[in-house]
């Protein structure tokens, strides 16, 4: 493994009337910026046009994987992902598909996609490696927030120690702190969200110098 982790990098619109096109090139920036796979939110909050966003960005990012993100309730999610190029999609939620949680990160590997399975406790760590989940998502869709300083990042730390051996994991993080403990604690992938994105430029970072700071904090042999 490389001696850093992964840096997916989330492409949104900025605002509601961007076009498909317009996030292509927003998405060109990220990989010019030094992003290792980009993620691409499907959901209607976000974009009236989820799957048209998502294959102009693959279209674009040639070079890198690029995920899907939105709320997994339903095969026939996967099956468009797919069809549109996706490497991945993220959205598969033990509190939300429940006992079809397995089935659902089968499904997505059998049609050749990766799809961790967002878990927010031990005991759903432990009952989904039973049944062969080998992939894990944290604080991805289903936040880790109280209003008390530190806890997603102590929640992550907790989470990233209950995985098995040889598991992979993909944290989602929104400040450089929650990067740098996620990695300190294992993450193999750090997603930087959105939220952490504009909070950036809203203290005049660019892309490039948020990317260039989350590998600074999260750099080191493991």
């Amino acid at each position: 493994m490389q001696g850093r982790a992964v840096i997916v990098v989330e492409v949104t619109r900025p605002t509601p009337a961007t076009t498909p096109q317009q996030l292509a090139k927003i998405a060109q920036t990220a990989i010019q910026c030094g992003a290792d796979a980009l993620c691409v939110r499907l959901d209607t909050e976000d974009t009236p046009q989820g799957l048209q966003d998502l294959f102009a960005v693959v279209q674009a990012a040639k070079r890198v994987p690029v995920l899907a993100r939105d709320w997994i309730i339903h095969p026939l999610q996967l099956v468009e992902a797919k069809e549109a190029g996706a490497a991945g999609v993220l959205g598969v939620i033990g509190q939300v598909n429940g006992r079809g949680t397995a089935v659902m990160s089968s499904f997505g590997s059998a049609i050749g996609l990766d799809a961790p399975v967002e878990v927010v406790n031990a005991r759903e760590v432990e009952g989904l490696s039973r049944v062969g989940v080998t992939v894990f998502g944290i604080n991805l869709s289903v936040g880790l927030s109280v209003a008390v300083p530190g806890f997603a990042s102590d929640m992550a730390h907790g989470l990233l120690g209950e995985l098995p051996f040889g598991a992979i994991s993909i944290v989602g993080v929104k400040d450089l702190e929650q990067a740098r403990k996620a990695r300190m604690s294992g993450a193999d992938a750090l997603l930087v969200k959105k939220e952490m994105i504009e909070a950036a430029a809203a203290e005049g970072k660019d892309l490039r110098t948020l990317l260039d700071q989350v590998l600074y904090v999260t750099c080191g042999d493991d």
